[in-house]
């Protein structure tokens, strides 16, 4: 999954340079080991490989300062930086979500089910700015590892994402297909660039 992620990130970070480099320039460089330490120490639990191989490559970006111009995945979501993850998780898992969490660690849901609350097997890993957030999904199930999608007024749902890899090839092929024909009309998730030059999803 390693190499996976590794090659993916090169075609997004090779598209943000030649596309639209006022956006590469605000990924962050790779989290430090001993911060991602922690968030799996507050976690309690292993996070997936594609995860933590992603946050070797980049540190999210500035989303409290620099989302005008910050990248980000389809659906308009900022990368957390590895801190950040950790505060986003502590303030939303302050209330968990009754109908799912128990004393423990012990889930009464599966990965991949939709909850109204939130989880605390859940960890943000992108924030939109309205609050939204697309989280890793760690409870136990076949779906371990897929990215819900979670906001306050409407819980956290299943996106098309089935792990942190699929997201990013997600992305890679949806940068790539769409400005290899430039003239084509921008739909519904496609990427678009705005008059400040930064990347941004239609």
């Amino acid at each position: 999954m390693n190499c996976s992620v590794d090659a993916t990130w090169r075609r997004i970070t090779a598209w943000l340079c030649t596309h639209s480099p006022v956006t590469a320039a605000t990924l962050q460089r790779p989290a430090r080991a001993e911060d991602v330490r922690a968030v799996q120490h507050v976690v309690g639990q292993p996070l997936p490989d594609d995860l933590l191989a992603w946050w070797g490559l980049m540190n999210g970006v500035d989303d409290e300062f620099g989302y005008r111009t910050a990248f980000t995945v389809p659906g308009v979501y900022m990368p957390l930086g590895v801190t950040r993850v950790q505060e986003e998780w502590a303030s939303l898992s302050a209330r968990p979500d009754e109908d799912c969490c128990r004393p423990g660690g012990l889930h009464l849901r599966s990965a991949g089910e939709a909850t109204i609350g939130f989880c605390t097997a859940l960890i943000p890993v992108c924030r939109a700015v309205d609050g939204a957030v697309l989280a890793v999904d760690l409870r136990p199930g076949a779906e371990q590892g897929r990215v819900m999608d979670w906001m306050a007024e409407a819980g956290s749902c299943r996106t098309a994402w089935t792990c942190v890899g699929a997201m990013l090839a997600d992305t890679a092929q949806r940068l790539e297909h769409h400005y290899a024909a430039p003239e084509t009309p921008a739909r519904p998730g496609d990427p678009t660039i705005r008059e400040n030059g930064s990347l941004t999803w239609a």
